[in-house]
């Protein structure tokens, strides 16, 4: 395990992007974002250029921990505003996937971004914030998921808001949470 401190904090980002490659444009998907760079992941290969394009639609999500359950039943994803960027960034890091064949020509592209706007970055770092937010108080929710019937409704509602799926199993959701948050961190 490297043992380095991130320069930002991140989150998860499951969303789609644009990026140029020579006069193509083309789809990726992403895992997570800070105000530093993004992570890519399900594609083969990613141009080798020291500036590449990218288009990114950031969701404006808010704070729902203080929203009240009835509130939170009728949010959606879809709801959510979106600000859309255009950034410029390099290729930094590249993870290869290949340990079983699922995986053989897939790999994961950490990218830098070396042009932003500083409007841009407080976007991204809104986002981080407030999905870092949500994310610990869904952590809280599921560590009380026994405790009523309403916490066990909140968990189920915040969840798909968030990106998860409704109907997991509680053991599983707790699993990826967790997960996400300890990549949250700087460390």
């Amino acid at each position: 395990m490297k043992n380095y401190q991130r320069r930002h904090l991140r989150a998860p980002f499951k969303e789609s992007i644009l990026y140029a490659d020579n006069s193509y444009v083309l789809k990726a998907s992403t895992l997570n974002i800070s105000e530093g760079g993004i992570l890519l992941d399900q594609l083969p290969s990613f141009p080798d250029n020291d500036d590449v394009p990218l288009l990114i639609a950031i969701p404006q999500i808010p704070s729902l921990k203080n929203f009240t359950l009835l509130k939170m039943k009728t949010f959606s994803r879809e709801l959510f505003g979106r600000h859309v960027i255009r950034v410029k960034a390099k290729l930094v890091r590249r993870e290869e996937l290949s340990q079983n064949l699922d995986n053989i020509f897939r790999s994961r592209f950490g990218l830098e971004f070396i042009r932003i706007s500083e409007a841009d970055q407080k976007i991204i770092e809104t986002f981080v914030v407030n999905f870092s937010s949500n994310l610990i108080y869904l952590q809280t929710l599921i560590d009380s998921f026994n405790t009523d019937e309403e916490t066990r409704d909140r968990v189920r509602t915040l969840a798909p808001i968030l990106g998860y799926y409704e109907t997991e199993k509680i053991a599983q959701l707790r699993s990826q949470v967790s997960h996400d948050y300890r990549s949250l961190q700087w460390l």
